[in-house]
């Protein structure tokens, strides 16, 4: 813990580390080194089960406070979002318990940064893995998350691909073997020929959300040199590669306060999950500083 900083980290920690912790033990000694204020994780899939012992003993682990998704019984697995708060940085308001229009149910928690008037929203993300217009009306429930005087960070895996081009290409669709997959990641556009899925990235930024990563390597200099690297799809050429489906986005002027980004994937990382490690780190000040011109520029709207 950095008292001038507030570090937001990002995990979707493949299949909550095992239901018997095979791969949970290892996921908390990289998170703990890392020391985070907030952990948006997905994949929470047995955080859930038994007393909620796995939540609690991330609790205690990382000394953070934890909060499950509402509970999803209407899929094949309730595969939970998790938000994880630090108790004496932040004090939490209210905690939403939101559903439809989502497959697998974000976690919403809205808390006060210190004495900061205006709460912080944090969502934990996980869309649809399958369908792209479920995705896009996923993506529209976010734009909830942005409307005027709201000051939100919402991070996970989105499934779907940034709307701008990036160092790394996208999939070469026809040389994709994993046909399941491909339809899975595309849409038919008006002329029946399938693209890839940019369109809940697209919803957010129209909205108004900030991409943090592409923000950090558009304003922060060598930074932000790494923050657009791949985040999943490791081995995985059958299904196109690497790809950047992991983001965190931010509104509200977050953005303003951000000052490193970075995306860990080395081999204890990949040990534990499928998916990278993502940190997002704020200068607190100005974060507060942000939290409290929301409140002026809404009554002023």
């Amino acid at each position: 813990m950095n008292a001038s900083t507030v570090d937001v980290v990002v995990w979707n920690i493949e299949a909550d580390g095992g239901r018997n912790g095979e791969r949970r033990d290892l996921a908390l000694d990289i998170l703990a080194e890392y020391d985070p204020d907030v952990l948006l994780q997905q994949e929470a899939k047995h955080s859930r089960e038994r007393g909620g012992r796995l939540m609690h003993a991330t609790e205690k682990r990382l000394k953070l406070r934890g909060f499950l998704a509402a509970a999803n019984p209407h899929v094949d697995a309730d595969i939970a979002t998790a938000v994880y708060l630090r108790p004496e940085m932040f004090h939490v308001a209210e905690q939403k318990p939101r559903a439809k229009p989502w497959w697998l149910h974000p976690c919403h928690v809205q808390a006060q940064l210190g004495d900061c008037p205006t709460p912080l929203n944090f969502v934990s993300l996980h869309m649809c893995y399958f369908d792209a217009d479920q995705r896009l009306t996923e993506a529209g429930w976010m734009t909830t998350m942005a409307e005027l005087g709201m000051v939100t960070i919402a991070a996970g895996d989105t499934n779907s691909y940034p709307r701008r081009s990036e160092p790394i290409a996208l999939p070469t669709w026809e040389k994709v073997t994993d046909r399941a997959h491909m339809v899975q990641r595309t849409y038919l556009d008006a002329n029946g020929t399938r693209r890839s899925d940019t369109r809940p990235d697209g919803v957010l930024i129209d909205a108004g959300f900030v991409d943090l990563a592409r923000h950090a390597a558009d304003h922060l200099g060598e930074v932000g040199k790494e923050a657009l690297a791949a985040t999943a799809g490791f081995n995985k050429p059958h299904q196109g590669g690497p790809q950047r489906i992991d983001r965190g986005y931010g509104v509200g002027g977050v953005a303003s306060a951000l000052e490193h980004v970075e995306v860990v994937d080395n081999e204890d990382t990949r040990a534990a999950s499928d998916h990278a490690l993502l940190i997002y780190r704020f200068h607190r000040t100005r974060l507060e500083r942000v939290l409290t011109q929301a409140q002026y520029a809404l009554c002023a709207g």
